[in-house]
């Protein structure tokens, strides 16, 4: 919604002129928000006049301040806590155990990003159906139902601003083409001229109960749904889902890259999801896009016969396959129910920030964030880990395809710790120890970037032998405390170097994908270990422990 459609559609109803139009966008440049809610507080429109063209120009419902006041809401800091309902300017009005939806009252109910965020963030919500109210109404409201604030609505609706007070007898809640939505209105209509004390005898019939007209039946309440005093019973399962499923992807994409592109391409995908999200971070994108930009990366190979990366671009190789291949996204995923920043970004991430890409030729910020990092991250993993060109040179290479923005390119810079002057490091050689292949090679080609040549060793028994081979030449020792199935635990390796003169002041530290418990710590600690990287972050572990072992030599 422009502010300039807004403007269009109030003067033609004739509600404001020109002249108000252009005090609205006068207002507008020393106070953003959106062009309707400035003229609402100006007294250009009436409030439902605006409440009625947002729910047409997004098919949704609304609620004016005059109902909002009078409905009685029971502890929505159950469903969504104070600090993120003042800080996003929305307020829970629903919660359905049924399918897990939220219906929740927003003055953007456009905001497709928001509602995807929510989705990770509480507990148990899988959907989000938006309701509509301006933004002080919705204030005002969290003041009164958080706060018990009952002179909320005075100070920030009805003395706020001078408000043309004709209000319409008879509103509508999106069309009132079929019995439920009549009925809806009835009942709403009958709530708001309800007495408090009448509220609260009748606490079935609240509207945080009916507002969603789906699931109104008729004078008895849905047993499918709850308020939100029951939300606190919900399980904390929300954030758990979106790992296990990440974790599936992981193993998914994994297989699929060997089966379709052979050995040399295996965990190609994992290690771009993981440069998406690094990129992602250091660019400050939320954690809803940095999360969807993971799937978008899981999956960015899934139906493609053939390998394709800016490269194909830059030498027009493959062109049509590129024009095709969104298809493909599109295809394969109608009937998952993908956010749509994961399908953007899929769909988009052959696009180039100059215009050359396929099969549109978007340019700037027509195209993605997501769709460029994830070409990005696709094409640097290509160059750096399965074709062997050195980071230095694939930075070159993709920084003169003009493909990329700055911002982008710097973050891949300072991420992926891309700099000459590593080069030119003194060489230092160090064991890192784990059961795990991914995170063996991905370590080591970290620490490769600042001159540190990682030995790598899949158990702890090998790395004993090369630990007394190359004492004499080794900078440190990390291992994996997660290491199972082995007759020396992480521990007794520690535990054993500290007790040989010649190897005891060889810095050990230890890594883990999860938190580490408190026992094992203490352990560690007293055995005198470097360090201890728990929920391990690649880049951040291997750049401390590079500069920690440099400002010994």
């Amino acid at each position: 919604m422009t502010g300039m459609k807004v403007g269009e559609y109030f003067l033609d109803k004739g509600l404001v002129s020109e002249a108000d139009i252009a005090l609205a966008l006068s207002f507008q440049k020393n106070h953003p928000t959106y062009l309707g809610e400035i003229l609402l507080k100006l007294g250009k429109i009436p409030e439902t006049e605006l409440l009625q063209y947002l729910s047409k120009q997004f098919n949704v419902q609304y609620i004016t301040s005059e109902k909002l006041e009078k409905m009685a809401v029971m502890n929505p800091a159950d469903i969504i806590p104070l600090k993120m309902a003042m800080d996003k300017t929305i307020f829970p009005l629903k919660y359905s155990i049924n399918n897990y939806r939220l219906t929740l009252l927003t003055y953007e109910p456009q905001n497709i990003v928001l509602f995807d965020e929510l989705k990770i963030l509480l507990n148990g919500v899988q959907s989000v159906v938006p309701v509509v109210a301006t933004s002080n109404v919705i204030k005002a409201l969290i003041m009164k139902q958080y706060n018990n604030d009952i002179t909320a609505f005075d100070r920030l609706v009805r003395n706020s601003v001078s408000v043309n007070q004709n209000m319409f007898t008879n509103e509508n809640i999106i069309s009132l083409e079929n019995p439920n939505d009549i009925e809806m209105a009835n009942r709403i209509q009958d709530i708001s001229t309800m007495d408090e004390d009448k509220l609260r005898q009748e606490k079935r019939e609240t509207f945080s109960m009916i507002v969603n007209q789906a699931e109104l039946s008729d004078k008895k309440v849905d047993v499918t749904s709850v308020t939100t005093s029951m939300m606190s019973n919900m399980p904390s399962w929300v954030r758990e889902q979106g790992n296990q499923l990440i974790e599936l992807l992981r193993i998914f994409s994994n297989l699929l890259d060997v089966a379709a592109h052979g050995d040399t391409y295996f965990a190609h995908s994992q290690r771009v999801a993981i440069l998406c999200k690094e990129i992602g971070e250091a660019i400050h994108l939320s954690e809803v896009e940095i999360y969807d930009l993971t799937i978008a990366a899981y999956l960015h190979d899934v139906g493609k016969k053939i390998h394709l990366t800016a490269l194909d671009i830059k030498n027009q190789t493959n062109t049509e396959k590129m024009k095709t291949y969104p298809q493909i996204v599109t295809k394969l995923f109608a009937d998952v129910q993908l956010s749509k920043l994961a399908l953007n970004c899929l769909e988009n991430m052959y696009e180039t920030y100059n215009g050359k890409g396929l099969p549109r030729g978007l340019k700037l910020n027509e195209i993605p964030v997501g769709s460029l990092i994830l070409l990005l991250a696709n094409t640097y993993d290509f160059m750096t880990r399965i074709s062997g060109i050195s980071p230095q040179d694939a930075f070159k290479q993709l920084k003169d395809t003009m493909f990329f923005s700055d911002r982008i390119l710097n973050a891949l810079e300072q991420t992926q710790q891309i700099s000459e002057a590593n080069s030119s490091l003194k060489k230092i050689s160090a064991i890192v120890i784990s059961q795990k292949k991914f995170d063996l090679d991905d370590i080591a080609d970290k620490f490769s970037r600042v001159n540190i040549e990682a030995i790598k060793a899949k158990t702890i028994e090998k790395a004993a032998q090369i630990i007394k081979d190359e004492k004499d030449h080794l900078g440190f020792i990390l291992c994996d405390i997660d290491m199972t199935d082995t007759a020396i635990t992480p521990l007794r390796l520690l535990a054993a170097i500290k007790h040989k003169k010649e190897i005891s002041e060889i810095p050990f530290y230890f890594f883990s994908q999860y938190s580490v418990d408190k026992n094992t710590t203490i352990a560690a600690n007293a055995l005198k270990v470097s360090g201890i990287f728990a929920n391990y972050h690649p880049v951040e572990m291997t750049r401390k422990i590079a500069d920690e072992i440099r400002k010994k030599i």
